[in-house]
């Protein structure tokens, strides 16, 4: 009997001593940062997006256990996976020349591009008015108008103050003078100077006005076709001149210093939204993915995509230099295309 408890506990502890080691979960610590709708931060601590998704898938089906590592750009991402403190990176991180010096990367698991956001069109045309009276350049033409209407005021009355018709008193009367002055560039002038210096002197204000009204129209409708011209943004053709934004330390960055396109950075896509929608910048050359998701979502309406994808480009999952993780990752992307698994997670995020 003690014999057969013995093999008994033999044969246990000897499944229990062969049992695989990767029956345990494995740990990995990967790191991400925000990226609408690639990786979203939510306030109680939880995690979602396409790329949260698409992790998780693969890390059930190589049984490793995920602790996420928040970070803020795609730099720190790379730098965490660079030096160590991360086992993987994702987000919507570019596969790039560059990178690829100090990194490993997955096969692609999203084919992405860059792509143009401008401003929807529609604005009010009075405010539209209101923006090109503004302009500095414009102001001088109606402040020459002002100053001629008060000199031409008190002409008028110094000629016809001894007119009965007309107010003899200082105030008054400069103020009729005025009064008929501005009333005259619009041709409803009411009451014509009687005496004959005062006929000579209004044939040659009204001259006159008729030129510096013909000038603020014609100046006018000039800085209003100007800034239609200058806001038309249809395609990459037209960025030479406008004010754009991207987002740091991304492949748009390069994009733009390769075509010498004057640019300022952000951290953050959301900052580059800001200055779209307030005015301060013309257009955002970014990840299409993300812009048309913004786009269809918080800002439909406001916001429109111009032109086509350009400067195609592949995400990928970023790993150390020599990761074992590679090859694993690779055969669960293989899988997920396979079995229709990545084409649902697509679904689901970018709505076919």
């Amino acid at each position: 009997m003690n014999r057969i408890a013995a093999i008994v506990f033999l044969v246990v502890f000897g499944l229990l001593v062969a049992t695989p080691a990767h029956a345990q979960p494995e740990f990995r610590r990967i790191a991400v940062k925000p990226l609408v709708p690639f990786v979203v931060y939510h306030d109680d601590g939880t995690y979602s997006g396409f790329s949260i998704d698409l992790i998780e898938a693969i890390a059930l089906r190589n049984n490793w256990r995920i602790e996420w590592y928040p970070l803020e750009t795609v730099a720190e991402v790379l730098d965490a996976v660079r030096t160590g403190r991360a086992d993987i990176g994702i987000a919507g991180i570019s596969i790039t020349a560059e990178r690829e010096q100090t990194l490993d990367f997955s096969q692609p698991m999203f084919n992405a591009g860059l792509q143009i956001m401008t401003r929807a069109s529609g604005e009010n045309p009075g405010i539209s008015l209101l923006r090109s009276l503004a302009q500095p350049q414009l102001l001088i033409i109606p402040l020459v108008m002002a100053v001629a209407i008060v000199a031409i005021g008190h002409i008028v009355w110094l000629v016809e103050r001894r007119n009965p018709e007309f107010p003899n008193e200082y105030l008054p009367g400069i103020g009729e003078g005025m009064w008929w002055a501005a009333s005259s560039l619009i041709g409803a002038g009411d009451k014509m100077p009687k005496s004959t210096v005062g006929r000579a002197g209004a044939l040659v204000w009204v001259m006159t006005g008729i030129i510096l009204v013909s000038l603020l129209t014609a100046n006018l409708t000039a800085e209003n076709t100007i800034a239609q011209l200058q806001a038309s943004i249809s395609g990459i053709d037209d960025l030479p001149g406008k004010s754009i934004v991207t987002v740091s330390d991304t492949t748009s960055v390069n994009w733009l210093r390769e075509n010498n396109l004057r640019h300022r950075t952000v951290e953050r896509i959301e900052e580059a939204y800001n200055l779209l929608e307030s005015g301060e910048v013309d257009a955002i050359v970014f990840d299409s993915p993300v812009l048309l998701h913004y786009a269809n979502a918080e800002g439909r309406g406001t916001v429109t995509l111009a032109g086509n994808v350009f400067a195609r480009q592949d995400y990928g999952i970023a790993l150390p230099t020599g990761s074992a993780d590679r090859e694993a990752i690779d055969r669960v992307l293989l899988a997920m295309l396979e079995d229709g698994t990545y084409d649902s997670l697509y679904d689901r995020w970018f709505g076919g």
